[in-house]
């Protein structure tokens, strides 16, 4: 990133954490510090850490390749802290950077898994959030009821929808380069039959799994408030702040833009305007420190756990 670029994404960081700071309700970080739950809190921890290993999983399913669980696992690791801190999304680029470094996989492979995976994601977590906004009253209960199975069906039917749709690519590459050839063949191959149906089934478990911890750390939050919290509230606050994080203007470290997606859903689902914006930034920073926890190890762990392989 060129240093301008870099300096602006820093002021709108800024910016946006001086908003946070402003409207927020310091007695949430207060009462939280002074009855929050240590057990359970750990308990979130391992939990989101449990999603880390599924993904590991899933990315050995979709690459196809014979690479080690804990190998993929310090990946996962490395690329969702980056993910976390880097602006734009570049951090998407280390996961295609690592599988080449320590396991030589082909650029076109490792992109195009990149690419299935987050395609996947977006059907599972569409999917929870439109059973979240059912469950939890919001309006239109007459169209989520035609839109959730829609959805739902879109989901486990993409790998022979998408395994239609390209081939309708092979005929650009061919006027262009034999780069863009080859990644459509490999989309083609890794979302096929069992492999695709697996990375669908699996995507859904990391979706669930992350929402429970995400209940587990909000619970702790939002307990000493007296607010109503459950599963599915946190399904639709908490999805709403994971979808700003495909926004362009994505701050370093998502401050700002992943808080206001928290706290627009939570104000709709009757907390107050302090107590929401207070607990999204904690929450936030809560897992941000979770993503720490797990990168800063991964990056001394992976070179020596790559060379034994």
């Amino acid at each position: 990133m060129k240093g301008k670029s870099l300096t602006l994404v820093a002021l709108i960081t800024l910016v946006l954490l001086g908003i946070i700071l402003s409207q927020m309700d310091y007695m949430v970080i207060v009462l939280f510090l002074k009855m929050a739950s240590i057990p359970l809190i750990l308990l979130s921890f391992v939990t989101y850490t449990a999603t880390y290993l599924l993904r590991a999983v899933r990315w050995r399913i979709l690459l196809g390749l014979p690479l080690s669980i804990p190998s993929l696992f310090y990946i996962v690791c490395l690329h969702t802290l980056a993910n976390n801190l880097f602006p734009f999304r570049t951090g998407e680029l280390t996961f295609p950077y690592f599988l080449d470094r320590f396991h030589r996989v082909h650029l076109s492979s490792s992109l195009s898994s990149l690419f299935l995976a987050r395609v996947s994601d977006m059907l599972a977590l569409g999917s929870l959030f439109l059973v979240g906004l059912a469950a939890v009253g919001f309006p239109g209960e007459k169209t989520l009821a035609l839109a959730i199975p829609a959805f739902m069906a879109v989901l486990f039917f993409s790998p022979w929808i998408l395994a239609r749709l390209f081939p309708l690519l092979t005929p650009i590459p061919k006027r262009s380069s034999s780069k863009m050839e080859t990644f459509s063949q490999e989309l083609q191959e890794q979302w096929k039959g069992k492999r695709a149906i697996m990375a669908n089934l699996l995507s859904l478990a990391i979706w669930a799994t992350k929402f429970l911890a995400f209940f587990l750390l909000a619970q702790e939050m939002t307990k000493p408030l007296g607010y109503p919290l459950n599963y599915w509230k946190v399904v639709v606050g908490t999805s709403a702040s994971e979808l700003t994080t495909v926004l362009p203007i994505h701050s370093i470290g998502g401050v700002g833009t992943y808080e206001a997606g928290w706290t627009g859903a939570f104000i709709l689902m009757g907390m107050g305007k302090g107590e929401a914006v207070a607990t999204a930034f904690l929450f936030h920073m809560i897992l941000l420190l979770f993503s720490v926890i797990l990168g800063l190890p991964s990056y001394i762990m992976i070179p020596w756990l790559g060379k034994r392989e």
